[in-house]
């Protein structure tokens, strides 16, 4: 349940983070905290820290080789 408010969010409410993760807005913002988010105290809001996306695709050539086959079949 963590994961969609990573890719949905830069900034969110600690109350609807809390319910969103069914929690109490203590606990939430304790385990977002956790994971390395910053609480602002002054707006109840939290600043997601997004993880890095890796971009790094490893194909090797059965990978290829089944794309391939798979690209002939569609255009046959």
């Amino acid at each position: 349940m963590f994961q969609p408010l990573l890719s949905a969010y830069s900034t969110v409410g600690i109350q609807d983070t809390a319910l969103f993760l069914g929690m109490n807005e203590d606990d939430a913002a304790s385990y977002v905290m956790q994971q390395g988010w910053v609480v602002d105290p002054a707006s109840r809001m939290l600043i997601v820290k997004r993880q890095p996306v890796s971009t790094e695709q490893k194909l090797d050539h059965s990978k290829l080789q089944r794309l391939t086959e798979y690209v002939l079949h569609l255009e046959h």
